[in-house]
């Protein structure tokens, strides 16, 4: 009994360690002063109206969802035909190769990363540093291991090769192996990844505010600059970076589940 009321204590405080800010954030973006107390003073909603007011905003937070949406559709290319090839071949030094290139992007900091790619894209008469092109990559090369890993464990959960080899002795085409039989089954790492790419790529800063420039900000990086504005409208452009991330991954989930749902109908 005590320790389960031990554990209870500890997920309690965990949980409010982490929602506590996110709650301080809601309440005071709703609120029209907040210096030096716990709580803002005040009630107004002019903070969100301002967020749709300024046309720098609305442009930031559609450049967040397009670059995110773009670095979900690619990643998922990338990983499904580099994770098919180094199952099929079954070398263990490919997958050694594999598994090291999957630990850099995890082991390289962010702001390493960022001054790398604008050493490597800044030269004499071309620079892709402050274009949307750059960050698109960055954020591709941060996030794919965060896509590889789950269809890589998926597609050897399903032992593919086993499938494969059915496949073709039931005289079924390349075609019809791919659309009944492999999508189907690294659908479930296909929407985890996603899911994971897509969170990271959204809320990413440190590679944002690197590579980007005045045309190609991103929400979290105009975010930065709002906490030197004013407090309010900093924890409403919050607000609605949460409210955003929230409704892309429950919309992007029910999107894969209706997906598989459809295959499997079919």
């Amino acid at each position: 009994m005590l320790r389960r009321a031990f554990t209870v204590c500890l997920i309690l405080l965990y949980f409010s360690f982490v929602l506590a800010p996110i709650l301080l954030m809601m309440i005071g973006s709703l609120g029209e002063k907040w210096f030096g107390t716990l709580l803002p003073t005040g009630f107004t909603l002019d903070w969100y109206a301002q967020l749709f007011r300024k046309a720098m905003y609305v442009r930031a937070m559609t450049m967040s969802l397009w670059i995110a949406a773009l670095t979900v559709v690619i990643d998922g290319a990338i990983s499904i035909l580099t994770v098919y090839a180094v199952h099929v071949l079954g070398s263990r030094r490919i997958r050694a190769i594999f598994d090291f290139c999957l630990l850099l992007p995890i082991a390289i900091p962010p702001v390493v990363m960022g001054l790398g790619m604008i050493q490597a894209y800044n030269w004499k008469g071309f620079s892709l540093v402050g274009t949307w092109q750059l960050l698109l990559g960055a954020h591709i090369v941060y996030t794919l291991p965060f896509m590889m890993r789950p269809l890589m464990a998926n597609i050897e959960m399903i032992r593919w090769s086993t499938l494969e080899e059915a496949c073709v002795s039931l005289g079924a085409s390349l075609w019809t192996t791919i659309r009944r039989v492999l999508i189907p089954n690294l659908l479930p790492g296909v929407v985890s990844g996603a899911l994971m790419t897509f969170a990271m790529s959204l809320g990413e800063f440190q590679l944002a505010v690197m590579v980007t420039g005045s045309r190609s900000q991103t929400f979290p990086v105009v975010l930065y600059q709002a906490f030197y504005v004013s407090t309010g409208f900093a924890c409403a452009a919050t607000a609605l970076l949460i409210l955003t991330s929230l409704l892309s991954l429950v919309g992007l989930a029910l999107l894969g589940r209706s997906f598989s749902e459809e295959i499997a109908g079919s």
